[in-house]
């Protein structure tokens, strides 16, 4: 995953550690991630944390590191109550049928679930906004929608790297972080070389870490980030205390020299995907004056309820792209609709193209990837709904079609192109849906 800080202080005072290391033999034979975090107490000074993963030497705690999220003797104690039947289990019976074998190995993983069960429940992670969260709901987070074919596990392992150490320390102990590093110490392997650096790893701390810093990061520099909003999080702040938890804000607090209005575009609350924002001034007015031009590429991906086919909009069960121009504005008497108005509606242009037709719950649904040429409000769910479009709303619209209990609107951005407000670099970025397509 994307590093969410930059690496630089941490580096440095990474690679002091490395001389300490090498001098000091009793640890050189640790083999694995070491970290580093360096933090701001709430005088401005500079606190620099240390965390490796794992254990060392059987231990989860080291005078000089930072804890462990879970209790060493509780956790010895949810491993011994399975693990001498387990072991038993793992080994191959003479003369046991498949059957038997089946049945054997059934029971085996019955038992490691339950124990992993056991160990899940006693870890708690203290998060960017000062909430303490256990595995509980960060599974119940990552987990896929209700229109998805199969749901995620978490790793064994998952909780223990640096990462979540060092984060869920710092928020605990309300410091502000602004730089790490992570890098491997012990022999080089295929997979690690020594004293070099490398990101959070994917497979576990991708899982953790957008839980406890509030975003999942795609990308980051001095003057952008790039993030994958979640269906149902506000884009930026509405009105009314209930309404402040957004990107906007939780950018924000996990970078505090950020300007107050770092937003170029927006996405709705139900949309989920891609979104850029600015940590200084000169480059959100780049940004925002990029997306007024329509000189920013974007792609979406939405689920539709139904066959396309419509006489009105002239729309063909034969067509697979086309295009949708239609003017609305807004429902002043019934907020936020948008209606549709050829004289005082402002043009929405939209691209589509045909993905595939399939079936959602023994229903038919297409898959569709629209292409905005504009950046109107509702304008997609618009196309989609409206007579004068597709005449068939978005799976999970609640305001254009229907929302069944459990449902989330299947819209999600997937491609963003722009250039850099700083280097003029072309940036591109896409994202994968947490729903099928």
């Amino acid at each position: 995953m994307f590093e969410p800080f930059a690496c630089e202080p941490a580096r440095s005072f990474a690679r002091e550690f490395m001389a300490e290391l090498q001098a000091r033999r009793s640890i050189f034979d640790f083999k694995g991630m070491f970290g580093v975090l360096v933090c701001r107490d709430k005088e401005g000074k500079d606190v620099v944390l240390r965390a490796f993963s794992g254990q060392y030497n059987s231990l989860w705690n080291y005078q000089g590191f930072v804890p462990a999220l879970v209790d060493q003797l509780q956790y010895d104690k949810a491993v011994e109550g399975n693990d001498a039947q387990i072991h038993v289990l793992s080994q191959a019976v003479p003369g046991e049928t498949p059957l038997q074998r089946d049945a054997r190995n059934a029971k085996r993983i019955e038992l490691c679930n339950e124990t992993l069960s056991k160990i899940y429940s006693l870890y708690h992670f203290t998060c960017a906004d000062g909430v303490v969260r256990d595995f509980e709901f960060i599974v119940q987070d990552i987990q896929y929608n209700a229109y998805a074919e199969k749901q995620k596990l978490l790793p064994t392992g998952t909780g223990d790297c640096c990462a979540p150490k060092l984060l869920s320390y710092a928020f605990a102990n309300g410091l502000v972080p602004y730089s790490m590093a992570e890098f491997y110490w012990g022999p080089s392997n295929t997979h690690f070389v020594q004293g070099e650096f490398y990101p959070p790893c994917d497979e576990k701390c991708g899982f953790i870490l957008p839980v406890i810093l509030g975003l999942k990061i795609l990308y980051r520099d001095d003057n952008i980030i790039v993030v994958n909003k979640p269906s149902g999080l506000l884009a930026v702040p509405g009105r009314g205390p209930e309404k402040q938890d957004c990107v906007v804000n939780r950018v924000r607090r996990l970078y505090p020299d950020c300007i107050e209005q770092p937003s170029v575009h927006r996405l709705d609350m139900d949309t989920s995907g891609l979104m850029v924002l600015a940590f200084d001034a000169e480059s959100q007015r780049n940004l925002s004056i990029q997306f007024q031009d329509g000189k920013v590429d974007k792609k979406y991906i939405a689920v539709i309820d139904g066959l396309l086919c419509n006489e009105e909009s002239g729309i063909k069960a034969s067509d697979d792209q086309g295009r949708i121009e239609l003017k609305f504005r807004l429902d002043v008497d019934n907020r936020p609709h948008q209606i549709y108005d050829e004289v005082y509606g402002k043009l929405g242009i939209t691209l589509w193209k045909r993905l595939r037709v399939w079936k959602m719950r023994g229903k038919t649904v297409t898959s569709i990837e629209f292409e905005p040429l504009t950046g109107r409000t509702h304008q997609l769910r618009l196309a989609a709904s409206h007579k004068k479009g597709f005449g068939i709303p978005i799976v999970g619209d609640n305001l254009y079609g229907q929302q069944e209990e459990g449902q989330r609107l299947l819209l999600h951005s997937c491609y963003l192109k722009f250039a850099h407000p700083v280097t003029g670099e072309p940036m591109e970025f896409t994202c994968e849906p947490d729903f099928r397509y």
